[in-house]
C-alpha cells in the first residue's frame, strides 16, 4: 500500500485475496448453521409406539349336529339313467309291455348315440339321423370350459324297437349306442 496525496492505493492482489477472504468468510456463515445443530442435546425416544398384543379369549365351537329330518335330493348331473347293455337283453323284450314309474307316468328309454365336445359334429350327425326319419334330438351339458353335446334317439316306451334300431344305428353310423332310460 502507498499513499499519495492522501489516497490509499491498494495493490490489485491485494483486493482479490480481500475479495476471497469475504467469500470464505460469508460462504461459512451459510454453510455452518446448516451442518451442525447448536440447539443443544436431543433425547432420543426409545419407547414403542406399537400398542401392546391385545388378550384373545379362545372360542369353543360346538361339534355340529346333523339334523334327522333331511332327505337326499336327486344329483343334478344325472339326466339318464343306464338301462340294461343290449347284449344282456334276451326274448323277454319281446313279450315287456310298457311300464310305469313310481309317480304312475310310462318308462320310457332313448339311445344315447354320442357325445361330442364339437357343436358342428353334434349338429351333423343329428342332421343325417333325421333325414333318415329318427326322431332324434340333442341335450347340452356345461362340463369343465366347454360344453358337451349329446344325441339321442327316442324316447319310446317300447325297450324292443329301440333294441332294434341301436343295431341298425351301430352299423350305419359306426357308433356303439347305450339304452338308457328317458328322464325329460
Amino acid at each position: 500500500m502507498k499513499h499519495k496525496k492522501g489516497v490509499l492505493v491498494v495493490s490489485e492482489n491485494f483486493k482479490q485475496r480481500i475479495v476471497g477472504a469475504l467469500v470464505l468468510i460469508a460462504l461459512a456463515i451459510i454453510i455452518i448453521p446448516l451442518t451442525f445443530d447448536f440447539s443443544g442435546s436431543r433425547e432420543v425416544d426409545t419407547q414403542s409406539q406399537i400398542p401392546p398384543r391385545p388378550e384373545i379369549k379362545p372360542v369353543i365351537v360346538p361339534e355340529p349336529v346333523r339334523p334327522k329330518n333331511i332327505v337326499q335330493a336327486k344329483p343334478d348331473e344325472e339326466i339318464f339313467q343306464f338301462g340294461v347293455d343290449s347284449a344282456e337283453q334276451g326274448s323277454s323284450l319281446e313279450d315287456e309291455a310298457p311300464a310305469l314309474s313310481p309317480e304312475g307316468l310310462p318308462v320310457a328309454w332313448v339311445l344315447q348315440v354320442g357325445s361330442f365336445r364339437d357343436a358342428d359334429s353334434a349338429k351333423t350327425l343329428l342332421k343325417n339321423l333325421l333325414e333318415d326319419g329318427y326322431k332324434a334330438f340333442v341335450r347340452e351339458k356345461k362340463e369343465g370350459t366347454g360344453t358337451l353335446s349329446r344325441i339321442f334317439v327316442g324316447p319310446d316306451v317300447l325297450k324292443k324297437k329301440l333294441v332294434k334300431e341301436k343295431t341298425a344305428i351301430d352299423k350305419k353310423y359306426g357308433v356303439d349306442t347305450i339304452l338308457v332310460r328317458f328322464e325329460p
